[in-house]
This record gives C-alpha cells, sequence and structure tokens, in this order.
C-alpha cells in the first residue's frame, strides 16, 4: 500500500456532521485509486475515486458497517471495512492508516454513521447508520456483529 500525503487534503462538514467539502477529489492518490476514510465527531465519511466503487452495488442492503483496526501482512494500524446484512458479511476491505484521517481517538463499540461518496460529494451516495468500531490482532477478521439490540444507534 502506498502512503498516502495527508497534507493537502481538508475536509469541512456541517453541524449534522455530514461533509460538505474536501480536496480529496482533485488528490494525485485519488486519480491513482486510493479510497479514503475520516472520522469526524461521530460518523465516518469513505470518499471513493470515480471508477472505483463497483463494490458499493454489493452493499446496498447492509445495515450495519463494522471497522476493524489490527495488523496486515506484517503492518500495524490496518483497518477492514466490513459491511454487513442480517450477521451476514456482504463485502469487505482493507485500507491502511494512511487511508483513515481519524481526528479523534476511538473506543471500540458503537459510532453514529458511515457515509460513501463516488467521484465527488454530489454523487453516488450511501448512508449507513449503524456502525460498530473494534481491535483485534491480526487482518482479515472478517466475523459479524452478532446480536446488534442497540437503541441508541
Amino acid at each position: 500500500m502506498k502512503q498516502l500525503s495527508l497534507l493537502p487534503l481538508m475536509h469541512q462538514f456541517d453541524k449534522e456532521g455530514f461533509m460538505t467539502d474536501t480536496t480529496y477529489f482533485e488528490n494525485e492518490e485519488c486519480k491513482e485509486g486510493d479510497c479514503y476514510l475520516v472520522f469526524n465527531i461521530n460518523s465516518y465519511t469513505m470518499l471513493v475515486p470515480e471508477g472505483k466503487g463497483k463494490w458499493l452495488v454489493d452493499i446496498v442492503e447492509a445495515d450495519i458497517v463494522i471497522i476493524t483496526k489490527g495488523s496486515y501482512k506484517g503492518k500495524t494500524d490496518c483497518y477492514e471495512i466490513m459491511f454487513q446484512q442480517d450477521e451476514k458479511p456482504l463485502y469487505k476491505m482493507i485500507i491502511s492508516s494512511e487511508q483513515f484521517e481519524c481526528v479523534s481517538p476511538l473506543k471500540e463499540g458503537w459510532h453514529g454513521r458511515f457515509d460513501t461518496y463516488l467521484g465527488s460529494l454530489y454523487e453516488a451516495k450511501s448512508f449507513f447508520y449503524k456502525v460498530y468500531y473494534r481491535v483485534v490482532d491480526t487482518l482479515p477478521f472478517g466475523n459479524p456483529v452478532v446480536g446488534n439490540k442497540i437503541n441508541n444507534i
């Protein structure tokens, strides 16, 4: 995985936590096809380069997004992002820490929302309102969250 330069990336959010502006889609890493994940307050935003989001069709029916931090192929601080429906995985991907802008420390448990944008903030969007964050030793992990009886999400 190529190291993503964080310096040129800037993002703005509205008071509900939705991303309203980003420099990501003009960035060289976007043009090379690297997805990028941003955490802000209680929401995650996945920015996907145009032409790299064929997998978005596979996640439409997902009811939970699970983000799992662990080591992958000897590299620490990687993240498995798994979309789950009815306790069955639909799609998963692994990104490196350079592709995840984590602006606040995350604790294991439930966190707000996961939004995806393809090609721009105005194109294909998916919003998921149940996100679970966890930490394991090694990726891929792939275990679904079972019995998510959480009322406050």
